[in-house]
């Protein structure tokens, strides 16, 4: 049975209508299920449906059910917390301190809250990655990846909007730096920073607000896309090989596949567990802490050394590296029009790649994907301030700086290499323009000591000159050959 095969099984189940005089397989409720539902139809269609199967690690292909199941696990526990959170000026951080330390198992439930929202974005951006490796969002799943990055944008907004609701002086003093990073926004940014905080301050109107979006407006969108996201799956089907229109060989869905998708969740939900019980209060890095701590009080100092939560962390250490002015514009607003910028061209992929569209490899593109985790990760590091032990005796500050993009540029340049040999070995690829671009921006930063925007410049100006010489020599070569 081919994926073809199996997709018009998935339209006939859809468009046959139920037999409520026939006899049914079986008597009882099952039966007389089968015969309004049609079961045996949906049984017959997930019993046809293959997964493909090629040289690529099949390992990719859970990565999209496991997101699933972390979000499973944010919904139960997310209602079991709600039973208890009264939002409020004089209740909301009340309420989770009574959760955590009075209900039976009510800090429990809570850490497995906050641990299953971040194993759910790892697993969605490795999911994500994945996609973008095998090239799974060439024609005809365009929608299939933009319905997913969809999904991607709505995680990071539960992760933002959640981490206001406990109302301690972290969370409230980490929501008002985040928050003024929208008033840089051209033209809009103060309308926004209204929208969001529901005036000028952070006040109890924020906390309501952010509850309102964080238990009801993303829920539904989440849903629905996801919704929308497993219409587009098995409309298609998933995607075969690269070069292939039909998969050379395939994995039956039912059981095999959803079996060990089954070991998976479950073996999700031990680690899960695990890290709950053992780490109630995160792994106390930067971005990893939700311990409850003091309740807010926006009438204290600031709260020392503010960080997001990780997955913003590059965001944050970004803007750190812009000057105050730039261009007649304001560092921050140059800075989001670049960040902008890049989520809009990793929204295009699907368009953009024009290889892949003709069913051709694209290496420029898998490159791609590598200087996006490259550029992610020193940007991350730098915000940790890896290397801060280091740079302890240092005479001033901007030494200390140093010290420790210095210690980030070898972790980054040691990770990149180690990436580089594997494809180049294991994978034979053999473009590595814009992952050396990445990797050189980080060298001219950490160990020669140029600004990060001017590395920046020099590495990409570089990688350009190179693209055209390139592509030049390559026409000349084309036409020499052709006479």
């Amino acid at each position: 049975m081919t994926l073809a095969g199996s997709r018009m099984g998935a339209l006939s189940f859809l468009n046959k209508k139920p037999d409520m005089n026939g006899p049914g397989k079986g008597g009882g409720l099952l039966g007389w299920l089968d015969r309004r539902y049609q079961l045996t139809a949906l049984t017959e269609f997930l019993r046809h449906k293959e997964v493909p199967l090629g040289s690529h690690w099949m390992g990719w292909y859970y990565l999209g059910g496991i997101t699933l199941f972390f979000f499973i696990v944010q919904v139960v526990t997310g209602v079991l917390l709600l039973m208890y959170y009264q939002p409020g000026e004089t209740t909301a951080y009340e309420s989770i301190r009574f959760l955590t330390t009075k209900v039976p198992f009510g800090w429990l439930i809570r850490s497995i809250h906050s641990w299953s929202a971040h194993l759910m974005i790892i697993s969605l951006v490795l999911h994500m990655f994945s996609t973008m490796m095998l090239k799974a969002y060439r024609p005809p799943r365009e929608l299939t990846w933009v319905s997913g990055y969809l999904l991607f944008l709505l995680t990071l907004g539960f992760g933002f909007s959640g981490y206001l609701l406990p109302w301690n002086k972290l969370a409230y003093f980490a929501t008002t730096v985040g928050t003024n990073i929208v008033a840089s926004v051209p033209l809009l940014g103060s309308w926004l920073l209204q929208v969001l905080r529901g005036g000028q301050d952070v006040t109890i109107n924020t906390l309501y607000r952010f509850f309102a979006g964080h238990v009801v407006i993303l829920p539904l969108a989440v849903v629905g896309f996801i919704g929308l996201h497993i219409v587009f799956i098995q409309r298609q089907g998933m995607a075969p090989p690269l070069g292939a229109k039909v998969a050379p060989r395939g994995m039956k869905f039912f059981p095999s596949f959803a079996l060990r998708d089954l070991l998976l969740w479950l073996a999700c939900l031990m680690v899960l567990l695990a890290l709950a019980v053992f780490l109630p209060y995160g792994p106390g890095i930067p971005g990893m802490d939700w311990e409850l701590g003091q309740k807010a009080d926006p009438l204290a100092p600031a709260y020392p050394g503010i960080k997001p939560e990780w997955y913003f962390l590059w965001e944050y250490q970004l803007l750190k590296e812009f000057p105050p002015h730039l261009f007649g514009l304001e560092g921050p607003q140059v800075c989001l029009l670049l960040i902008a910028l890049m989520f809009g061209i990793w929204g295009l992929i699907p368009w953009l790649d024009r290889r892949v569209r003709r069913d051709q490899p694209s290496p420029a593109f898998s490159d791609f994907g590598w200087a996006a985790l490259l550029f992610l990760t020193y940007l991350t590091l730098l915000a940790w301030d890896i290397g801060a032990g280091a740079a302890s005796g240092a005479g001033d500050e901007l030494t200390a700086l140093r010290n420790i993009a210095r210690v980030c540029a070898w972790w980054t340049l040691g990770a990149g290499a180690l990436v580089i040999v594997v494809r180049y070995l294991r994978y034979e690829h053999r473009w590595f323009l814009l992952s050396g671009a990445a990797l050189l921006q980080v060298t001219l930063h950490g160990l020669v000591g140029l600004t990060y925007l001017l590395a920046g410049v020099i590495s990409v100006v570089l990688a350009a000159v190179w693209i055209v010489v390139a592509h030049f020599v390559g026409s000349r070569t084309d036409r020499r050959s052709e006479t």
